[in-house]
């Protein structure tokens, strides 16, 4: 078990996701007490009756979970028999080349927040600057962006969504009884469209170090 979380550190550092191939004898609570803890827990599967598009069986587009889950996790129950595929997509990588004053500009625009905790903002930075300006986190959902200030700030926008839109994405296919971790803070994920009433079942974990957080009733 230890050389399978020096694995998933590994992974998460240098490509932003791991993928945990379905074993008879593991554990997934073991390999998350290496990351954090459990602060958020959701089924994902179509649900005809819900206006959620989480719950329905189209194409997801390429965004992140809330800014507190440091790492999101998905544990396959089921898949369907076509389609389903997730979708990950490094931002780091996509802003790589981006000038200082580009990054300052996506650092000033905002994003609404997901409203899930007690004590949430009603926004966060799109993009998280470290001491040496450079990127730390990403938080970005197309339908939760708040309207640019200024021209500048539209103009970055597009030069960042319009290479997300035109970057090819990992395509992961989960098996039953596999796993997908990814850095929440990095990578921008989405899914592909699959057929309707197919048994496509993963159950989402959100995780942070910070283990006070407590989620509106």
């Amino acid at each position: 078990m230890s050389t399978k979380k020096e694995t998933i550190h590994h992974d998460l550092k240098a490509k932003g996701f791991t993928k945990i191939e379905y074993s008879p004898n593991s554990n997934i609570a073991d390999y998350f007490e290496s990351l954090g803890e459990v602060i958020f827990k959701t089924e994902i599967k179509e649900n005809p009756s819900s206006t959620r598009l989480l719950a329905s069986n189209n194409k997801m587009e390429l965004h992140t979970d809330h800014q507190k889950a440091r790492y999101i996790a998905w544990f396959c129950n089921s898949q369907s028999a076509s389609g389903g595929e997730s979708l990950l997509l490094d931002s780091f990588q996509v802003i790589r080349n981006f000038s200082d004053e580009t990054l300052n500009l996506l650092s000033e625009i905002t994003i609404k927040s997901h409203n899930v905790f007690y004590g949430d903002k009603l926004s966060y930075p799109l993009l998280s600057l470290n001491d040496n300006k450079k990127a730390e986190s990403i938080y970005y959902a197309q339908w939760l962006v708040n309207a640019p200030g200024c021209i500048k700030h539209k103009k970055a926008l597009e030069k960042f969504e319009n290479l997300i839109e035109y970057t090819e994405p990992n395509k992961v296919l989960l098996s039953e009884g596999d796993l997908l971790i990814i850095d929440n803070h990095r990578m921008l994920h989405g899914r592909e469209g699959f057929p309707s009433a197919s048994n496509r079942w993963l159950t989402r974990y959100w995780l942070s170090d910070n283990t006070n957080q407590k989620t509106n009733k």
